[in-house]
C-alpha cells in the first residue's frame, strides 16, 4: 500500500498523520490513568473515505470521530467547523449592520492549580454572564461569540484558563464617551464581576476589517482565528516530563467534563439559529464547510491506519 497524503489546494499539507499519532499517545495516557474512554480514542479516525474533487483536492466524506475533549484530531477538526461557521455568520451579520466594527477582548484571571481548575471554570462562566448584563456593555453590543481557553504552565504546574470575546459593537461605539469603554473600564468591570481581589490583565483590540493594522489592532481574519482556536492544546505541547503531562490529561479530563467553552450570543447567537448551524462542540466533525464548496462526487480514496508502520496508506 502507499502512503496517504492529503494536500489541500495551497499545496499545504492537512497532517492526518501527524494528529493520528498524537491521538494514540492521548489513548496511551488515558489508558495508563484508567479511563475507560481510551479505547474509543484509539479507534478514532482509523478509517477515512476521501471523495476526489475536479482540482484534485480530497474532501473528507465519511468517518468516525471519538469527539474526546482533548483529542488532537477532534480538536482541529473542531476549529475547523468553528471558524467556518464563525465566517458565515459575520457574513450574514455585516449584511445586516454593515457600518458595525469589532473589538477583540481578553479576559483572564489567575493561574490556579489542577484540582481547582473546574470551579474555576464555572465560575469564569458565571463572572462573564455578569459582565456582559451591565448597561455599559449592552448600549453599544450587537453581537459576540466567546471561547474559554486553557493553557498549562509547567514551571509552576498550574493553568491558566482565560476568555476570548469578539464583539460586534455598533458604529458610534469608538464615537461616544456614553459608549466607548477603555481599557481601565473592562479591566474594573471585569474585576467587579469576576468578584476578584486583585487588578486582572485585560487586553482589548480594535479589529479591522482588512489586513492593514496598527500595532494595537488586529484583523478580522485573525480575530476570528484567534477566538476559533480550539480550547485546549494537544496535551503533547501541555508538559514536560511524561508525568506532567499524564497529570494534565487527568486534570483537563476532570475539570472539562460536560463542560461548554463556546457560546454565541445577540446577534450572532439569532444568526447561528437562522442558519440552523450545528452544535461545534457536539456535532458532526465530517462535514465542517470549512471552504464552503460543494462537493462533487468523484473518485472515493480509502485511507486507513496502519498500527504496524503508524501510517495511513491508501487501500488499494
Amino acid at each position: 500500500m502507499q502512503q496517504f497524503k492529503d494536500i489541500n489546494v495551497n499545496g499545504k499539507d492537512r497532517r492526518w498523520k501527524e494528529r493520528k499519532l498524537q491521538n494514540i499517545e492521548l489513548g496511551r495516557r488515558l489508558e495508563v490513568l484508567g479511563y475507560k474512554a481510551f479505547a474509543r480514542v484509539y479507534q478514532c479516525a482509523e478509517v477515512l473515505k476521501f471523495l476526489k474533487q475536479p482540482d484534485g483536492s480530497l474532501k473528507l466524506n465519511q468517518a468516525w470521530f471519538c469527539k474526546s475533549k482533548l483529542c488532537p484530531m477532534c480538536n482541529w477538526r473542531r476549529s475547523m467547523k468553528y471558524g467556518a461557521q464563525l465566517g458565515q455568520i459575520i457574513d450574514v451579520a455585516l449584511k445586516q449592520q454593515p457600518k458595525a466594527r469589532f473589538v477583540f477582548l481578553t479576559l483572564t484571571v489567575k493561574n490556579v492549580p489542577g484540582n481547582e481548575l473546574r470551579d474555576e471554570l464555572g465560575r469564569l462562566t458565571k463572572a462573564f454572564d455578569r459582565l456582559f448584563r451591565r448597561a455599559k456593555v449592552k448600549r453599544s453590543l450587537i453581537g459576540y461569540l466567546r471561547s474559554i481557553e486553557i493553557t498549562y504552565n509547567a514551571k509552576h504546574d498550574d493553568y491558566h484558563p482565560h476568555i476570548h470575546v469578539l464583539l460586534m459593537v455598533k458604529s458610534s461605539y469608538f464615537k461616544s464617551s456614553d459608549s466607548y469603554i477603555k481599557q481601565s473600564e473592562w479591566t474594573d468591570m471585569w474585576q467587579q464581576s469576576a468578584k476578584l481581589d486583585y487588578k486582572p490583565i485585560v487586553n482589548v483590540k480594535k479589529v479591522k476589517p482588512n489586513q492593514r493594522k496598527a500595532k494595537d489592532e488586529m484583523d478580522l481574519r485573525g480575530a476570528i482565528v484567534e477566538t476559533a482556536k480550539y480550547p485546549t492544546k494537544p496535551i503533547e505541547k501541555m508538559g514536560e516530563t511524561e508525568e506532567q503531562k499524564l497529570k494534565v490529561t487527568d486534570d483537563l479530563m476532570q475539570a472539562l467534563r460536560n463542560k461548554r467553552q463556546i457560546g454565541f450570543g445577540g446577534l450572532f447567537r439569532e444568526i447561528r439559529k437562522e442558519l440552523q448551524l450545528e452544535d461545534v462542540e457536539e456535532g458532526d466533525l465530517i462535514h465542517i464547510d470549512e471552504d464552503r464548496q460543494e462537493v462533487s462526487a468523484g473518485v472515493e480514496i480509502v485511507a486507513l491506519w496502519n498500527w504496524g508502520r503508524m501510517t495511513y496508506e491508501v487501500k488499494e
